[in-house]
Order: structure tokens, then C-alpha cells, then sequence
């Protein structure tokens, strides 16, 4: 089951050409469009983890996403998070993942050092202007920090 039954639909919209039901249906209607919507797009870039923690606790319905290995998702992981092990996706199916992800939610993406994580932000701001505010963890994720605070939420 997916985690996001409208981001399938628009999987789904995309692939079948069904362009009124399709996750960029009008987005790119034409390249000034296409700029405005990128201009309109928060792109906070780098955060360390610090900073990164205090972003995650301060904002409301933020999309995480883990593009580590499933392997390390597996070991340890942000409660919600959403994995997408892009090492082990090939290009297209990378970007299927990056399509369900919901347009009106900020994103936060990680990997476990930083080190894969800003190709995948800038393929997530490419591909996705229309996601309002997203940002990246430059080194490792507080875990148990964050996974701490949240269950006394």
C-alpha cells in the first residue's frame, strides 16, 4: 500500500498519459511557468544536523526522505520517514518515487553522511519545483534525537 494513495494516482496519470489526473498536469505548461513555480520554491539547500533536527521539530507536515540503501533504512531510520534507496533504483524508477511525494508538504532529505544525498536534492528540485520548501541533511542524521522527541509529542 502506498504511503500517498494521490501520489499513485499521479504515478499512475503519468504513465498512462492521463494528464488531467498527472502530478505536473499544467506545471509546465510553458518554460516562464516553469520559472515561476521554481522561483516560488523555498530551497534551503544544506543543513547540518543540528540545524537539521531543530527544522524537523519546528515544522508542520514535513515530508523525510531517506535515499540510503534499504540496508541501513532497515538498521535505523527518522520515525515516518519515507526510503528511497536510490543506489539501487535505476533513473526512472528514481524518479516514480520523487513523483508521489505530495506537492503542498516541505521535504527533508538524508542519507547516513551527507555524501549522496545533495545529487538526489537537486534531481528532487528538478524534477518536483512545484514542492514548496526542501533541504537536505549535509552529514549524519540525528536518529535517536529526533526519534526521541517526537514520541513525547
Amino acid at each position: 500500500m502506498e504511503k500517498y494513495p494521490e501520489a499513485a494516482m499521479n504515478r499512475e496519470s503519468l504513465q498512462t498519459g492521463d494528464s488531467e489526473n498527472s502530478a505536473t498536469s499544467g506545471v509546465f505548461k510553458s518554460q516562464e511557468e516553469s520559472q515561476m513555480i521554481e522561483e516560488s520554491q523555498n530551497a534551503i539547500g544544506a543543513l547540518s544536523p543540528e540545524d537539521a533536527l531543530d527544522y524537523m521539530k519546528k515544522t508542520e507536515n514535513l515530508v523525510i526522505i531517506d535515499v540510503a540503501a534499504a540496508k541501513w533504512y532497515n538498521k535505523n531510520h527518522f520515525v515516518g520517514a519515507i526510503n528511497i534507496p536510490i543506489e539501487e533504483l535505476n533513473s526512472e524508477e528514481e524518479d516514480a518515487f520523487y513523483m508521489d511525494i505530495p506537492t503542498d508538504r516541505p521535504v527533508l532529505m538524508h542519507c547516513r553522511l551527507g555524501m549522496i544525498v545533495p545529487e538526489a536534492y537537486e534531481r528532487m528540485r528538478e524534477l518536483r519545483p512545484d514542492i514548496p520548501e526542501i533541504s537536505y541533511i549535509a552529514g549524519s542524521p540525528l536518529f535517536d534525537d529526533y526519534n526521541e522527541w517526537l514520541s513525547k509529542q
